[in-house]
């Protein structure tokens, strides 16, 4: 059964991601589009890692992170005058939020896994708001929110694999 979430978390990850990457691509729209739905991915992936989450402390924390996230997403890109209003600091928010779901993840998460995760968000998120604060270009930073839910995705699906390497070993030393 865990498998099987994993699975499902990483194809989750990677069509997330893929879809940050490819969106830009395939459209132009503004830059609050593209900022709103990496915002609401971002939250996506932080609800539902909390909701797998065994610590009920932080899983609540990361749903009203979640929360929050995905309706400050809809703001962006339902409503430009607000994003207007916060364009200044959208960069900063959206690498806010990376670095949050990896902070979330080295906290509560378990093994390489957890903690690998939580560092790699936390420097995309860092990466994220330095990139964004010296580029500004919404592609780049699409491609940062994509490079992000990719990789935890990947890491979801080969963690299982990646676990039994040891058990194999350990076997045959013995």
């Amino acid at each position: 059964m865990e498998e099987g979430r994993n699975l499902l978390l990483g194809v989750l990850g990677i069509l997330l991601g893929l879809i940050v990457i490819i969106f830009p691509l395939i459209s132009i729209f503004t830059v609050n589009t593209i900022a709103g739905i990496g915002v609401i991915f971002v939250g996506i992936w932080i609800m539902v890692k909390s909701l797998k989450n065994d610590s009920i402390a932080a899983g609540i924390a990361g749903l009203i992170v979640a929360i929050f996230a995905i309706m400050l997403g809809i703001v962006f890109i339902g409503d430009i005058k607000t994003f207007e209003f916060f364009s200044f600091i959208a960069l900063y928010i959206v690498g806010f939020f990376i670095a949050l779901a990896g902070v979330e993840s080295l906290i509560s998460g378990k093994g390489a896994k957890g903690k690998g995760t939580g560092v790699l968000g936390i420097i995309i998120g860092i990466l994220f708001i330095v990139i964004g604060t010296f580029a500004g270009n919404p592609l780049v930073l699409a491609a940062l929110i994509g490079a992000f839910l990719i990789i935890a995705g990947l890491v979801e699906i080969l963690e299982p694999q990646l676990m039994e390497i040891p058990k194999e070993t350990a076997k045959t030393k013995k």
